[in-house]
Parts: C-alpha cells; structure tokens; sequence
C-alpha cells in the first residue's frame, strides 16, 4: 500500500487551563476527535538534556514540565494531526438534526432523526480581498441602524484557485486573476449571498492592500486591530522525514536559549550567533499520526520514515524576515516565500541544526560533524556516535509571519521589537504556560466598551454597529496560543448572539431563517 507521511507544520498542541476552555476541550475528547499526546518529553538547556524545568520564558508552551498537552486525534474519520479538530468541528456544525415523529401520532420515544439542510457552508481555496457594506437606507457611514446593527449588509469579494493562495507569485496571481475575470461576489449562486456579519480571524487581513492577505477592511476598524496587536512573533517551522528511525530517548523535545546553536539575540546577529531551534517533535508519537513502523505497516515490509516537525526560534524566524522580507522595497510588491526558498534556506538550516543538537555533548553524542545528509555535504559520521543518523528523504518548510502575538507587557519601547516592511515583531520571551490574562495592551481594552462589565470585550474587537469583529489570540488578552485564541472565539460568538437576540425585529422578521427558506435546494 501507498506510504503515508504526515506532519503538524503549524500549532503542535495546546493547553486547557482556563475554567472557560477546559469543558469544552472534554467535551472534544468525548467525541474522540482529541486525545492527550503521551510521550517521552525533555527540555534541553546549556547543561544538558533532561524531563526537570523547561526553563521559564525559554519553554514551549510548558513542555514538558506543564502537562497534560493535547492533539487531534480523530482516527475514526480521516485521521489524526492539527487540522483534524476544525475539520471535525466543521463537520458536527455543517448538518443540522431536526426531530421528526415517527408518524404514529404518539409521543413514545421513537422519534427518527431526520438530516436537514446544512447551516454551515465552508468554501475552501478561496482568499477574501475585499469586503463592503451595503447601507439600508443611506450611505454606509450614515445609515440607521437598529440596536443590533442589522441595518446593513456585507458582501465578500475574492478569488479562487492560484490567485488565492499565499505562496503564489505576485506575476502568477495577477495573470491569473485576470484570467478569471478578477474578484467575484463569494457566496451561494441560488440564495442571497449578502451577510448580517463579518468575523476575520486573521490580523493579516488588516495590513493594506500590497499584502495578499489584506482583505480591504475598513480602516478606522484595520487599524483598531493592528494597534490591539502590536507586533508578531514570526516562526518557520520544517516537516523532516528520516529514512530510518532515529535512535533518541524522545518524543518531544524543546530547546532554551543555551540548547540550540550560538547564543540568543534579537535578530539582529549573525546567524552563527542565533539560536536556531525551539522545539522538535516525532509525528508518530501522537494519537491518529502512527508511523508505518508503528502502525499496520509493522511487519509487512514496508518502508519507514520517522517524520518530526522543527520549529524554529522567534530570533532566528525575525532574522530570515530581515533578509528576504515580504515586501519589495522598490515596486513594494508582496514578496512570498517561494518552495525553492523554503528547501534551500530555512529548511535544511533548521534540518542542520537538529541534527548537530542530537550529537553535541549536550545531546547525544561527543562531536561537532554531521553525518546523515543524501546531498553528500556532511562528513563521515562523529566519532563516538550513539548510532548512525539515518538519511533525510524529505525535507520542507513553511514560514509563519505572524505564527503568535508578542506578549502584552511588550509595547513600541520593547528592547527586542524591530520592524520591517512597516511590520513590527518581538521576539521578547515570557512564560507560554500556564494559559492565563496577561497584564498589558489587552486589559486597556476594557475602557473601549461602555459597559466596563463586558469583560469578553478584552478578548476580541467589536464594532457593534457594522456587525464587524476579530477574534483569535492576535487580539485575545490570554497568553499566546491556541487556548487564548480558542477563548476569543467563543466570547465573540458569544457577543453577537447577544446582539441578535437583542434585536427582536430580526428574529421577528425571520432574519436568516427568511433566507435559510429561500436557499432550500
């Protein structure tokens, strides 16, 4: 059978500390589509490699010292990994189960349960660059509103296929822009395709028009989010896979500033100096990502690959910014990081510098060579050596400019914020675990509400009266994560099914429903 090789390239799991979050990450597990990731995990610092401390600020996200740590895991409909969990979410949304009798006109427990239309459509690959309000009533500054902000619509323009994706040359998107007729309407065909409200999750979607994840939003509120934002923490992450199994005592193991190669830095150093790794990760040793060696493929003479994912450090991400940024600075075109960029640079340097971490005094081995490369750059193998590193067979990577926010103690006099193409990062370091509010940018939010009781407001942006918000940790006042970006979700749904239920004359009138019915198929 056809070999399978997977990866977490992006988040590599997450936290459920708060009493908001913990319920609800119970409640994934009882549908079996999260499992707690149970592995041998270690921090490694200056003095060696170990389970003890994962050293403060330096540690990711509490591993290993702060579990437990979770993981999608769903096995029973496609598999596990990251994604899994939006997808099976998505899935459980998309199919509404209504109650129908069974006909015999008695209430005997026998009700059948009848799949209704979906209330929830997804449409992937496809990229929003534009969006506009339609004003009942007047122009979209001066429309009346009711309480709920009902008194207008949004329509979604974008594109889809090459145009939309992020890597794709700005020449290529253009081209192929153009040869679908530019940006449509997004939406249904056969329903009204106009939205009561807008929530963007991605602090991208604020940057100006030169970025392609820009997605033309208002400026008074775009630049709302960037001021809640304040600057990102970059990462490059790479998907590696051995040809054989690595001889390691791990699963799982983060880095401290002493751990990787050189010492730390701001971004500003050479890359000799800066410390390359942050954490690295097995993707056979977590629930629904089985390699073929541990899986059904054991025994049948099938080839291995161990797969892990290396994340990098926030320094050394900042310092490949610097070099090849995501802005031209003479046409000001964006800039995307191309595949042969990826594999050529970031990749085999993160690739590189896992390798001399598993043969350092401090790792594994006793020697500085590193043996293993299929491109026959590296020497023999060191001498003594607690096993021959197997060959890379696959190696690639994905750049994360805005991976997380910085902390929100960390402003514009931050001693590790540097900007570029007009884009503030802080590679400032402080505790990623326990998930907690942190003091700072996010708490002066609160005097942005008038009602000073509405503590969620301190966990998204809202503009109440065009039906906008963002969500996601960019804006959240938790820790930096998954959690915190989970956190604000939930508190804008929140929000917005108040205003709604607020505004009686959009539920009297039928409001979605009235469209639902028109959009029956």
């Amino acid at each position: 059978s056809e070999e399978v090789m997977a990866w977490d390239h992006g988040c590599q799991f997450f936290r459920a500390d708060t009493d908001r979050f913990k319920p609800v990450v119970s409640n994934w597990m009882k549908h079996g589509f999260v499992k707690e990731w149970k592995g041998r995990f270690v921090h490694r610092n200056a003095g060696g490699t170990g389970e003890g401390s994962d050293g403060g600020g330096g540690g990711f996200f509490g591993m290993p010292s702060m579990p437990p740590f979770y993981v999608g895991a769903d096995e029973e409909h496609g598999g596990g990994g990251m994604q899994s969990i939006p997808r099976r979410l998505l899935e459980l949304c998309s199919a509404r189960k209504e109650r129908n009798g069974d006909g015999d006109g008695d209430d005997d427990g026998t009700e059948e349960t009848i799949l209704s239309d979906p209330i929830l459509e997804v449409f992937t690959g496809t990229r929003v660059s534009r969006i506009e309000r339609r004003a009942d009533g007047g122009d979209d500054g001066d429309a009346a509103h009711s309480a709920g902000g009902m008194g207008g619509k949004w329509s979604l323009f974008g594109t889809s296929g090459t145009a939309a994706y992020h890597d794709t040359p700005e020449h290529a998107a253009e081209s192929a822009l153009a040869e679908s007729g530019g940006d449509v309407r997004l939406g249904r065909r056969d329903c009204d395709r106009d939205y009561d409200a807008v929530v963007l999750t991605d602090a991208s979607s604020s940057f100006g028009t030169w970025h392609r994840a820009s997605a033309g939003v208002p400026e008074d509120f775009a630049s709302r989010v960037r001021e809640r934002v304040g600057a990102r923490v970059p990462l490059f992450s790479a998907m590696v896979a051995f040809e054989g199994r690595l001889d390691v005592p791990f699963d799982a193991i983060s880095f401290d500033d002493g751990g990787g190669i050189g010492g730390s830095g701001s971004g500003d150093d050479d890359d000799d100096d800066i410390t390359k790794l942050w954490f690295a990760a097995r993707s056979s040793s977590k629930p629904g990502m089985r390699g073929e060696d541990e899986g059904e493929g054991k025994g049948k003479g099938m080839p291995s690959r161990d797969c892990w994912t290396l994340v990098s450090t926030p320094e050394y991400a900042l310092s490949k910014i610097r070099e090849t940024p995501m802005q031209d600075p003479n046409t000001g075109e964006f800039v995307p990081q191309s595949a042969d960029y990826l594999t050529s640079v970031p990749g085999p340097e993160l690739e590189r510098a896992f390798r001399e971490a598993l043969l350092t005094r401090s790792g594994m081995g006793d020697g500085d060579d590193v043996p293993g490369r299929t491109d026959g750059t590296m020497a023999a193998a060191v001498d003594p050596a607690p096993s021959a590193l197997p060959e890379t067979v696959y190696l690639d990577a994905q750049r994360w400019g805005s991976a997380m926010p910085c902390h929100r103690h960390l402003d514009e006099r931050s001693g590790t914020r540097r900007t570029v193409s007009g884009v503030p990062y802080d590679t400032g370091r402080a505790p990623l675990a326990p998930t907690r509010m942190e003091e700072g940018r996010g708490g002066a939010a609160r005097s942005e509400k008038d009602d000073d009781d509405d503590d969620d407001a301190t966990n998204f942006l809202a503009d109440d009266d065009r039906m906008l918000f963002q969500a996601g940790d960019m804006v959240s006042g938790y820790t930096p994560g998954f959690e915190g970006a989970a956190i604000s979700g939930m508190d804008a749904a929140e929000h917005i099914l108040r205003l709604l239920r607020r505004d009686e004359s959009f539920f009297m009138s039928g409001g979605n429903q009235a469209n639902e019915t028109r959009c029956k198929r």
